[in-house]
């Protein structure tokens, strides 16, 4: 891609109200886990700075800023509380440094959260529970109308007081003046309910509101949903009715789709095309003359050029690719698209960090998420002697390692005993489902072909093979391999054997004792090849240890290919065509007949070849990364080979 063929758009300034962004490209408001104490940290300041760094336009966080103590969560920012416009200084300059600027989100996250936080109920329109936050929230009465209105005002003025350049309401995915707008979630008859007029009523009056604090010429959108996908909510046509009853004031529509209830659909996984949201926000765009701002699995700055070219959007917002490489928009304007990290919505550190990490993440970018931690490449000295060092396995952390070593100025070799590098994803992306899942490889081997680095694939490295005057290090990346069944028999067989092309019969179990994506997916995998197929699990649901969104379309997938599912349940025999069940909490034994079992296993290091190195080299020359040292997630293994590489560089420079 030649940035000659897109500077015409996606590079071209364009103004949102009287404030003129240096291009199209938006970083769209999520949460980060950074904040302490209700307010915004440095280190929502160094990740916010990474991303202007990165040559986005504009960066709308940090998200959320709540408007009223009665909308807690310690995730977030309490917008609402004076202590937060030295915080927010604090952003704007790192972002304004870098020439992005920067909105704030306000949102009340109504009945889609939990009182929990703050020990108090929660509020919403009508007193109807959603499907995420569960309780039944509380009737808000007028006076409660008031005080969040007020909430708002409020923190708009915080927001300008803090120097950002413009804010958004949140009306999306999750929040109360979504709720308002629902007919599903708002059953009020009073001025505030019974017509889509009225119930836009609150939205608009928050408006003038916050214009009494910050004036005309501050930026004040909106992000919308503009389907809510649920039973009893809205759809797209009225929508269309909302949009047409908005303030004349408001600035840019930022568009959104579903709601948290359903937040595989608004974060959609890999199971979803890239782009496609695109008939929502182009229907809109063709209704308002203010600027509306793409989202949905964009990843591509070729992609997003096209949607700028052919009207549908005047922005492009990117979330969790500004999340996997913030660098993104700066690479692609200087000619570099073949250095740029795509997320593959694989959702595991962006959504999943939050709750597992406690804060976001990228699962191919060590960096993401840890501004504060671990500094970018860029500003990193160079090792100042060149190591000789040997990679055995060129699987992602083999791989993760290579590529900053040699950035680092190392002489790296890697030895890989297949054909093709890659390891372990080489395996995963025989699930059609997944086959995105190994642009995480082909994103390192992008950046491996921009580097000096020796590949020998078809290698089968032996302790002899070493030789410790020809190496300064050896590092070993060699990966893990999945447990055997341990259930004996002819039609046995393991999920990788089958993955790799092991013929099974016609009726097949699935037995899965992996819990993440290895049963699910072999039994998605053979149920759309046309197998009949039973899948048994000890769980309550398949893949209870996936990332929440990748589950239901996992489970649509298998409900759509009548797969029969049998949870709390363990398998503790298998022969002559009839596999022996046993429920684990009432222990009754049931038959199942089937041609063939496949196991989905955990998996096991492939240590050996560390252990015999060490044995035979200097211990402290051998280092371990990756599965090899404990099987574990893909984020893992790129973690460990690149802070490897950092770390030994920093010990070369100090000798």
């Amino acid at each position: 891609m030649s940035t000659d063929i897109m500077s015409d758009l996606l590079f071209t300034p364009k103004s949102i109200g009287s404030v003129t962004v240096r291009n199209r490209t938006v970083f769209l408001a999520h949460e980060t886990g950074f904040a302490e104490d209700g307010l915004p940290t440095e280190r929502d300041a160094a990740y916010y700075k990474a991303r202007a760094r990165g040559g986005v336009g504009l960066i709308i966080g940090p998200s959320s800023m709540l408007v009223h103590p009665s909308a807690s969560n310690p995730m977030y920012a309490s917008g609402y509380d004076p202590a937060v416009v030295p915080r927010l200084e604090m952003i704007a300059d790192a972002c304004h440094e870098h020439g992005a600027k920067v909105f704030a989100q306000l949102q009340h996250t109504g009945a889609e959260d939990s009182g929990e936080h703050a020990m108090r109920e929660t509020w919403a329109p009508s007193a109807v529970p959603t499907g995420f936050g569960y309780e039944m929230p509380k009737r808000m009465e007028r006076d409660d109308i008031e005080e969040v209105k007020l909430g708002f005002a409020k923190t708009a003025e915080h927001v300008e007081r803090g120097g950002l350049d413009g804010l958004e309401l949140k009306a999306g995915h999750d929040g109360i003046l979504r709720q308002f707008l629902s007919p599903k979630y708002n059953r009020r008859e009073d001025e505030y309910g019974g017509s889509v007029e009225n119930r836009v009523r609150i939205v608009n009056e928050i408006v003038d509101a916050i214009r009494d604090r910050v004036g005309e010429e501050f930026p004040v959108g909106i992000r919308l949903t503009l389907d809510e996908m649920e039973d009893g909510g809205y759809d797209y046509d009225y929508a269309v009715e909302v949009i047409r009853y908005l303030h004349p004031s408001i600035d840019f529509i930022d568009s959104d789709i579903a709601t948290i209830s359903k937040l595989y659909v608004t974060d959609a996984p890999m199971h979803a095309p890239l782009g496609y949201t695109q008939e929502y926000y182009a229907g809109a765009r063709e209704l308002v003359d203010v600027p509306i701002i793409a989202a949905g699995r964009i990843n591509d700055l070729t992609k997003a050029n096209d949607i700028l070219e052919e009207g549908r959007a005047d922005f492009v917002g990117m979330c969790r690719q500004l999340i996997c490489d913030a660098d993104t928009v700066r690479k692609v304007e200087r000619g570099a698209d073949d250095e740029v990290t795509h997320c593959i919505a694989c959702n595991q550190n962006c959504l999943g960090g939050i709750h597992t990490n406690g804060h976001v993440g990228c699962i191919q970018t060590p960096r993401s998420g840890r501004e504060t931690e671990i500094p970018h490449l860029e500003d990193v000295d160079g090792a100042a002697s060149r190591r000789r060092i040997l990679v055995v396995g060129g699987g992602p952390a083999g791989l993760s390692f290579a590529v900053t070593a040699a950035e680092l100025g190392h002489d790296v070799t890697i030895r890989e005993r297949e054909a093709q590098l890659g390891g372990q994803s080489n395996i995963a992306t025989r699930i059609d489902s997944r086959r995105e899942f190994g642009d995480a490889v082909r994103n390192l081997l992008n950046r491996l072909e921009n580097r000096d680095v020796t590949v020998e694939t078809s290698v089968e490295v032996t302790p002899e093979d070493v030789d410790a005057d020809r190496w300064d290090d050896v590092v070993v990346a060699t990966g893990a391999q999945e447990r055997p069944p341990q259930l004996p028999g002819p039609n046995v067989h393991s999920s990788w054997e089958v993955l790799r092309g092991e013929p099974v019969g016609e009726s097949v179990i699935v037995f899965d004792e992996n819990k993440h994506t290895g049963g699910v997916g072999v039994a998605e995998q053979l149920a759309v090849e046309g197998r009949d197929v039973s899948f048994v699990t000890t769980s309550y649901h398949p893949g209870d240890r996936l990332e929440g969104t990748n589950v239901p379309p996992f489970l649509e997938t298998l409900y759509e290919h009548d797969v029969e599912l049998i949870e709390h349940t363990t398998i503790i025999g298998f022969g002559d065509g009839v596999a022996q069940l046993m429920n684990v909490y009432s222990e009754e034994i049931t038959a199942l007949a089937a041609d063939s079992l496949v196991v989905a296993n955990r998996r096991e290091p492939r240590s050996g070849i560390a252990d015999a190195l060490e044995a035979r080299l200097d211990a402290d020359s051998v280092h371990r990364i990756g599965d090899c040292v404990a099987p574990r997630f893909i984020d893992k293994a790129i973690y460990d080979g690149e802070l490897l590489a950092r770390e030994m560089s920093r010990e070369v420079t100090a000798r």
